[in-house]
């Protein structure tokens, strides 16, 4: 593996480090945690703890030993000499007013400003469940450790990495709504809704997911479900649109749903590219024929009960081979009598550090990765939400559109075409995932631009695509014809499901992801149906694609060696969803909906409170009661000054100004041309080796750099003349998305 020899100290109490930690362990990293196994949620930990050593106990015991140590606040200044770096973990990040508070995931959720963002408006704000937020606050932990290895390991130089849940969630559990709220077109409302296509019964008493995320995919459904009549209805072509006729619409869709079974409608849908799923829960997911046919889940080793694979798949190295949690003592070939009190990390760790190839460090400056070019085919979220970590850490990531079919994220605004001919320059999700890219334009269907495409691919240290498998290959573009050109070349390929199995050619959407893997099962009102996140999977997965990316470079940076990255969102979302399947496997509990409770309405208008249930001594109705005659602001005063933890449902426009977010500087200030000046999100994570600024300038125009790319690999300036003539490049998209 990847990180074979590689020491990790997990110091860390909650899932987030031990998803963290996870996660490095799956990469080869031997890691030693200093708890053992809890009682509650027993199994959950095992899956965390898998090949791990558990109940290391002090902390000073292995420190000496350790190449990263995870942990809270204390670890960013503990300066004695032994790891090279430390990550410290906490719901607030360190600096700033609330440095040191403690918030569970579901009450954070409310100052993050997802909950405002979730549910129907007649309702409570609606929980997401499944503590999604630890998972990708494990997730970033994660990437900003293996960064932080990869510039320390050959500097020699400490360096701390500081996290933040409530950014992390800020940043994935609800879609940049900052940015949505001040882009042209947009407002600050407090606003929830549900996705509509959303979760629709069937007759077999299953539910079916639908995405239409564009239009085109809508039009074909109306056209696949006998209701082509509505195609020319411009106000159902929005999200915004079909929620304000939400009966209708939901009256619409279940009129064919419930004529037929979910496994129909999802290939009535399949055949006519639109993304849907069977809504999965623990006992659906696993017997599902994909992940069925790809090993999706295994057997624990040590129980009978099954679990996720690792979320990552490399050529140039096998998968781990899994092993129970051992305990720090538990050396069955020890007389018990004999055992040290203390243990010994060279037992476990032996002496020597891992040594990189590379004897200097002298050129790694604060963006570690400059000086690497990434060829971004990859489009909406989640691809380019991976290739702009590496932007940020300096790679030079050429985004590569076409006129013919810019990115679809592109005409997510809210300015419509009528509005604005520009609008496709109006994306706030487009614009977040971005930043500091190159843009080019070249049409892949023509004979020049496929031409061109390889010129490039050929100057490139990493290449990602996120088609549908059939696509790239229909290019000439899979991993042997790229490896061809550039053999040293490191390639993601991030499809929905998987590069084999009976459902590679179907395309998916975070929102499938949510539908299939259980997130929408879980999430719902009490006795109603199941209710998807709304995208956090995108984030989620990028995140994930990102610290693959990284370690794939680490590898290549030793060996020499590049390879192919396969990233299947399906077993993303499954690795973070895997304690529904877990308890059905072991205990046959089919978990339900999570519903509202803990959200309580408090006097003023559309106030809101989220409680710590298990902390708090009243039952629901009695605080229910308490909490109606009092603000919000008043309420969390009180419940804080009881040790009971909560927070203010806040709307999520106005995080913006959350006095915590502004003392870390976690927006950033730029200017583009068509937006004007707004405040974009940063990353969750502080480096202390860097960057300061997360960005390095603002996104591209569609096609802006595609001249100076192109000159750079020999294109002279009358051929740049001829292929825009020919619309092989161009700045102008030929259609309007519809």
């Amino acid at each position: 593996m990847i990180y074979d020899g590689l020491r990790v100290l997990d110091a860390t109490h909650g899932i987030a480090g031990a998803y963290c930690s996870k996660l490095l362990t799956d990469l080869g990293a031997s890691v030693v945690a200093v708890d053992a196994l809890p009682d509650v949620r027993r199994e959950l930990f095992t899956y965390l703890r898998t090949s791990q050593v558990v109940g290391g106990g002090s902390v000073e015991d292995w420190w000496q030993g350790a190449d990263i140590v995870l942990g809270g606040l204390a670890v960013l200044d503990d300066s004695r000499l032994g790891p090279l770096v430390r990550v410290s973990i906490s719901t607030f990040g360190a600096g700033g007013p609330d440095s040191g508070l403690e918030l569970p995931e579901q009450v954070l959720q409310a100052r993050s400003g997802a909950l405002s963002t979730h549910g129907h408006l007649t309702d409570a704000p609606l929980t997401v469940a499944g503590d999604l937020g630890e998972y990708v606050t494990g997730a970033f932990a994660a990437l900003g450790a293996a960064t932080a290895w990869y510039r320390a390991s050959r500097t020699a130089v400490a360096e701390t990495v500081d996290v933040s849940m409530l950014e992390a969630m800020l940043l994935t559990l609800s879609t940049v709504p900052t940015l949505m709220a001040r882009f042209p077109g947009g407002r600050k409302a407090n606003f929830r809704f549900v996705m509509i296509p959303g979760n629709e019964p069937c007759a077999d008493g299953n539910y079916v997911g639908i995405t239409t995320v564009t239009i085109p995919q809508w039009l074909a459904l109306l056209k696949a479900i006998g209701r082509e009549d509505l195609c020319a209805d411009d106000e159902l072509i929005s999200f915004l649109g079909r929620f304000m006729r939400a009966d209708e619409v939901h009256g619409i869709l279940q009129e064919f749903t419930m004529r037929h079974t979910a496994a129909e409608v999802v290939d009535v849908c399949a055949a006519v590219r639109v993304p849907a799923a069977i809504v999965g829960n623990g006992a659906l997911l696993p017997e599902f024929e994909q992940p069925r046919v790809r090993g999706t889940f295994v057997t624990q080793p040590g129980e009978s009960w099954i679990r996720p694979r690792a979320p990552f798949r490399f050529s140039a190295v096998t998968d781990r081979a899994l092993t129970p949690p051992t305990s720090v003592l538990a050396d069955p070939g020890v007389d018990p009598d004999f055992r040290p009190a203390r243990p010994d990390f060279r037992a476990i760790w032996g002496s020597p550090r891992p040594q990189s190839a590379q004897k200097s460090g002298d050129g790694l400056g604060e963006r570690p990765f400059e000086g690497l070019r990434v060829v971004d085919f990859t489009a909406f979220w989640s691809g380019p939400f991976s290739t702009a970590w590496l932007c940020s850490m300096g790679a030079d990531v050429i985004k590569v559109e076409s006129v013919q079919r810019p990115d679809g994220l592109r005409f997510n605004a809210t300015v419509r075409p009528k509005d604005d001919p520009r609008f496709y320059e109006m994306s706030a999700l487009w614009h977040s995932t971005n930043l500091g890219k190159r843009g080019i334009t070249l049409d892949l269907g023509s004979p020049d631009g496929l031409a061109l495409a390889k010129r490039l691919i050929e100057t490139a240290d990493v290449v990602t695509e996120n088609f549908t498998p059939t696509v790239i290959e229909g290019f000439g573009l899979a991993y042997d014809d790229v490896r061809a050109l550039n053999p040293s070349v490191v390639m993601l390929r991030l499809p929905a499901f998987g590069l084999d199995g009976p459902w590679r050619d179907r395309g998916g959407f975070a929102q499938t992801m949510e539908q299939i893997t259980g997130m929408a099962w879980l999430t719902g009102y009490e006795g109603g149906p199941p209710i998807i996140p709304g995208g956090v999977v995108d984030p989620m997965v990028g995140t994930h694609t990102a610290l693959a990316l990284v370690v794939a470079l680490e590898h290549r940076e030793r060996t020499g060696e590049g390879q192919l990255v396969e990233m299947a969102m399906i077993e993303v979302a499954s690795a973070v969803t895997a304690e529904q399947v877990i308890d059905f496997s072991a205990h046959g509990v089919l978990r339900d909906r999570r519903g509202a409770h803990g959200v309580y309405a408090c006097d003023g208008q559309d106030a809101w409170v989220a409680v710590d249930e298990a902390s708090d001594p009243m039952t629901g109705l009695e605080r229910a009661a308490w909490c109606a005659t009092r603000s919000s602001a008043v309420a969390v005063v009180e419940l804080l000054g009881e040790s009971i933890p909560a927070a203010a449902v806040v709307p999520a426009y106005a995080t913006l100004d959350d006095r915590q977010l502004r003392a870390r500087d976690f927006f950033q200030v730029l200017d583009h041309p068509d937006v004007g000046t707004q405040e974009y999100p940063g990353w969750p994570m502080r480096m202390s080796g860097g960057p300061q600024h997360a960005w390095r300038g603002p996104c591209p125009t569609l096609g802006q750099h595609t001249d100076d790319v192109l000159r750079e690999i020999g294109v002279s300036d009358d051929e740049l003349v001829r292929l825009r003539a020919a619309h092989v490049i161009g700045t102008e998209p030929l259609d309007s998305g519809r």
